[in-house]
């Protein structure tokens, strides 16, 4: 049903509209975290459509039907509300993805044209829903044009140049600058991220990390991990697990390469690996008979169990334009249910130097050192600390201050822990 305002109706607290870099359900989006925890401060409403491109599934005639079908859905879609997590509130709306008009129209004009009419929709709803801020994510859309509304840009992540022609490169960089020029403000994922932008676009970004739910990752009951791993057939193993949405870029392949040496020094290890992993499933089905455990999508509120389940994570991405200008958050995961970690040397990793993760090339006999010193290796208690800047909580509240100023203070004022923890991650930890 569709949002009915008055004058006398509108709240007099500010309404925040997050347009997030990718709508789902099923999966963390950064974006969507940080909306969640921004209801004691805003009135918060968040975009929703059926997202055309992360789908599981190989290529084939089905599956581009189906993308074909999820685009036409979502271009058609009519503009409503509904209840969404926490507090905010869910907007549907017809939002236009380029992948129904490249064939005809080609890649760049198609996703002009997209960011045009995506912008129409946002000032529509805009309008509607008397927004006063927005946090744009996505790259399928422009800021509105309407007078007075406060726009906030957050980069995600870049866009892969190496792999591009100069001209395409400079075409995405010009998008980039043209909604930063319109923005009030523009946050970025990393420092790495941050530097990249000032340096290509001479975009002025804050650095805002991705995080976590400390909270629920730390509250799984011991006998609840007891029970998965017995369900897992990983009971007296040492597991060495890896988390996440497995694409091509994530190393499944390398990570079980050195298991399979791993094992030579550690007979009881296991490797686990949680989450998506469609592009590894020929791999990860041969080895299920060598100790590999694959799990496939997992439930958001069940990710946290498996965190626990493990006794090593890991992060295989190979260094690259896109990983080394990312922030990594499982790394924020693993560590806040007190893992160790052996990682490839990515930038953010070695600039925080957290003493519980092991940094290794990419090579099979590195990790295997990397790893066996893990396994030897135990959590020291003052390394709990190491995560408490980066819980959503503590970065929401960061955001609030660059949307509504330093001085702002939800209805309930910001807890004495959590001005600390920002206090924390503003000095650098």
């Amino acid at each position: 049903m569709k949002a009915t305002h008055t004058a006398a109706s509108i709240a007099m607290r500010p309404r925040l509209l997050v347009v997030p870099h990718v709508y789902a359900e099923d999966i963390c989006v950064r974006e969507i975290e940080l909306a969640r925890r921004l209801t004691d401060a805003l009135d918060v409403y968040c975009l929703s459509w059926r997202d055309a491109l992360n789908m599981e599934g190989g290529p084939s005639l089905a599956r581009r039907w189906k993308q074909f079908r999820r685009a036409v859905g979502s271009a058609c879609a009519s503009r409503k509300s509904r209840p969404g997590p926490d507090g905010i509130t869910l907007i549907e709306a017809p939002v236009l993805q380029s992948v129904l008009l490249q064939r005809i129209a080609g890649r760049e004009r198609a996703e002009a044209w997209a960011r045009a009419f995506n912008r129409r929709t946002l000032e529509a709803i805009c309008k509607e829903w008397n927004i006063t801020h927005l946090l744009l994510a996505a790259t399928s859309f422009e800021f509105p044009r309407i007078a007075g509304l406060k726009k906030y840009l957050d980069v995600v992540d870049w866009f892969p140049e190496d792999l591009m022609t100069e001209e395409k490169s400079a075409a995405m960089r010009r998008v980039f600058m043209q909604n930063a020029a319109a923005a009030d403000g523009v946050f970025a994922v990393s420092e790495p991220l941050c530097g990249k932008l000032k340096h290509d676009c001479g975009i002025q970004a804050t650095p805002l990390p991705n995080g976590a739910d400390l909270d629920a990752l730390r509250a799984v009951p011991a006998q609840r991990v007891a029970v998965l791993r017995r369900r897992l057939g990983l009971e007296n193993k040492y597991v060495i697990g890896y988390i996440g949405n497995h694409g091509s870029y994530t190393g499944v392949d390398f990570a079980v390469k050195v298991f399979e040496r791993v094992r030579m020094q550690i007979p009881n290890a296991a490797l686990l690996i949680v989450g998506p992993a469609e592009f590894w499933r020929a791999l990860l089905e041969a080895k299920r008979d060598a100790g590999v455990v694959w799990t496939g999508p997992v439930p958001p509120a069940e990710v946290a169990a498996f965190f626990h389940a493990l006794d090593l994570g890991i992060l295989a991405q190979e260094k690259s334009l896109g990983t080394e200008l990312a922030f990594q958050i499982k790394i924020v995961e693993y560590t806040a249910c007190r893992k160790l970690v052996v990682s490839t040397p990515l930038a953010t990793w070695e600039r925080l130097a957290w003493p519980n993760i092991f940094l290794a090339r990419l090579e099979v006999d590195a990790w295997v050192s990397a790893i066996v010193r893990a396994y030897h290796s135990r959590w020291h208690l003052e390394w709990d600390r190491l995560v408490e800047p980066y819980d959503w909580r503590a970065l929401a509240a960061k955001l609030a201050a660059g949307m509504l100023g330093e001085n702002h203070r939800s209805e309930r004022e910001a807890e004495p822990a959590l001005e600390a923890s920002v206090a924390v991650h503003s000095a650098g930890v």
